[in-house]
């Protein structure tokens, strides 16, 4: 890598040397752009929706072109200084023609950075994490009922137990003859009922025998809504999914969250005073560069993120084609709208032939000439 960053010439076809040499920025984003690098030669080999564009361009424009990456391997963040980095700090300074990104589009970027060409494609932002793993729950047998449930439970246990003393010593009758059979208390047969255990014993009023008549029918029904809710919760297994929204991922402390450094997004929460997006600014944890290349640790749960959702989805695929199993989870609420496009120099030449021949030329070339690499 040289100083101003890895530098990869390419000679396009059809430009037969008749056309300009332009030098574009380009950094690795999964799947718009992969960079690999081959070990026996130390080559550069690129691929990707990106390099098919590129690709195109130069030939239905007869240029060749340069790739340079960006030395902090950023896309572009532009600071209250003036100053820019990344990808689109080397637009701006002249350091290249264009940048291949895609960039999403904001104003800043807009009115300091660039010119965009039409967008290409349009995602969204959202929250990245480990897929909620099932739990061992040992509390799960009280968790058919709320806690207002129990406690009334256990009032009405202690009430029939007072009913029935205060009935018995009411009655004088057979006061004694019931008191001398003390396995057969009033407080353990309305336990022994309620654990739905089998009890002989019967009381010889006829008050004390429609209390408990009372309580057997309550009894039976406590007990067949606690059974038939404890089945079907042991049925289908504990997954708590916490997190949904954006929201959600600032309003708890137990995940902490990372964003990617550079983005669009990065410059949109760094300048975020109140509401949402000073939240997550405040609250995050960790900055990647991108979620394709930290996805082992989202994966091992060390932190969720928030990025672009085709990253997400390549991610889940890659994974579930290795592993056979889902292992990433992908919030449900979209956040924010990405509009993507290339970035050229402000008042560049051939910005408007490219956003032409982009719009009218470029997909039907783009598969025909996806089979072409780039080297170094």
């Amino acid at each position: 890598m040289e100083e101003g960053g890895t530098e990869v010439e390419v000679t396009a076809g059809g430009g037969g040397g008749g056309g300009l040499h332009l030098r574009v920025a380009a950094e690795q984003w999964v799947p718009w752009l992969r960079i690999t690098e081959v070990e026996e030669t130390g080559r550069l080999t690129y691929s990707g929706i990106m390099h098919n564009i590129l690709l195109a361009l130069s030939s239905s424009m007869n240029f060749t072109y340069e790739l340079r990456r960006p030395p902090d391997g950023l896309w572009g963040v532009g600071y209250p200084n003036g100053t820019w980095v990344g990808q689109l700090g080397m637009v701006m300074r002249g350091e290249v023609d264009f940048a291949l990104g895609p960039f999403a589009f904001n104003w800043e970027r807009y009115h300091y950075a660039c010119e965009f060409t039409q967008p290409i494609f349009i995602d969204y932002e959202s929250v990245f994490m480990r897929r909620p793993r099932i739990e061992t729950d040992y509390f799960a047998f009280v968790r058919p009922f709320r806690w207002e449930v129990w406690l009334s439970l256990l009032g009405a246990v202690g009430l029939t137990w007072l009913v029935l003393v205060l009935f018995l010593h009411l009655g004088g009758r057979d006061k004694n003859r019931e008191k001398s059979h003390k396995d057969r208390s009033h407080w353990v047969w309305v336990v022994r009922t309620l654990a739905n255990q089998s009890n002989p014993w019967l009381p010889a009023s006829g008050s004390r025998r429609v209390v408990t008549a009372a309580w057997l029918l309550a009894c039976f029904i406590v007990l067949v809504s606690f059974s038939s809710t404890l089945t079907a919760m042991l049925t289908v297994p504990l997954v708590r999914l916490p997190i949904d929204s954006i929201e959600d991922l600032v309003g708890q402390t137990k995940i902490p969250w990372a964003i990617e450094s550079g983005s669009f997004f990065y410059q949109i929460l760094y300048l975020a005073k109140a509401g949402l997006y000073k939240m997550i600014w405040d609250g995050h944890s960790a900055r990647i560069t991108d979620c394709y290349t930290f996805r082992r640790d989202i994966g091992d749960g060390k932190y969720a993120a928030i990025c672009d959702k085709m990253t997400m989805k390549k991610v889940m695929s890659e994974d579930f084609s290795v592993r056979g199993e889902c292992n990433y989870y992908m919030a449900r609420e979209d956040f924010k709208a990405m509009p993507l496009a290339l970035a050229f120099q402000h008042q560049h030449p051939l910005y408007s032939e490219a956003n032409l021949r982009w719009v009218t030329n470029t997909g039907p070339q783009t598969g025909r000439m996806g089979g072409r690499q780039a080297g170094r």
